[in-house]
């Protein structure tokens, strides 16, 4: 599976020097983490956006390039921007079976902590990107594990780059431009947003969510 690797600032110092967070500094981010969920729930907005960046070449019959991330949903809380989240890359590196998100609070001393199999990485073993040239239906299976595993909170956008995404894709790949490129492309135009009540409202009755999926990267 095609994907890039991001480097996060401070790498360079040892994790046995980062410091242990004090209780209280724990209670304060589990209460802060636990207000955050609720609001979003009464707003039925989801706390996670997945994204999809298709080429402009997008097919509904053939593979289609295209790149897919995860952001926390920032902006409607503290009025700043999405927050990055990334995958582990356990699976990848044949260390364990582990590949899944990880939140930028898990993000500390140039170091990322995998909340599931609980390995930590450098910041430039993380993958932030998956990249691939992939049929719809496997856009959209991979958009459905990906939302099963974020709690069912999340929204869903398919965005169109402004640029190639595979050129973009391969500029990261060789010089490491520390997502610079992406984020040219990420700041596309958005085709369109699946929001979660949406997504909830439409499955609510039985509906298959990996059809709905489908449906929504098909429309």
């Amino acid at each position: 599976m095609p994907i890039i690797k991001e480097v996060l600032g401070g790498v360079d110092n040892s994790i046995e020097l980062a410091p242990e967070l004090t209780e209280e500094e724990k209670d304060i981010l589990k209460k802060k983490k636990k207000a955050i969920a609720e609001l979003l729930q009464r707003e039925c907005t989801g706390q996670y956006k997945i994204e999809v960046l298709f080429s402009c070449r997008r097919s509904k019959t053939r593979p289609t390039p295209g790149a897919l991330s995860i952001w926390g949903s920032g902006e409607k809380l503290h009025g700043g921007g999405d927050t990055k989240a990334y995958f582990c890359p356990g699976a990848w590196k044949k260390v364990n079976d582990c590949s899944s998100v990880i939140g930028f609070d898990n993000v500390n001393y140039g170091f990322v902590l995998c909340p599931n199999c609980k390995r930590v990485w450098k910041g430039e073993e993380v993958i932030g990107e998956l990249f691939g040239n992939w049929p719809i239906e496997t856009w959209a299976q991979k958009i459905t594990d990906y939302f099963i595993s974020l709690g069912h909170n999340s929204d869903v956008y398919l965005k169109q780059p402004r640029t190639d995404i595979r050129k973009a894709a391969q500029l990261e790949q060789d010089k490491q431009h520390m997502g610079v490129k992406l984020a040219v492309a990420r700041e596309g135009r958005v085709r369109s947003i699946y929001p979660l009540k949406r997504i909830i409202d439409d499955t609510k009755n039985g509906s298959d969510l990996y059809g709905r999926f489908c449906a929504f990267l098909k429309s």
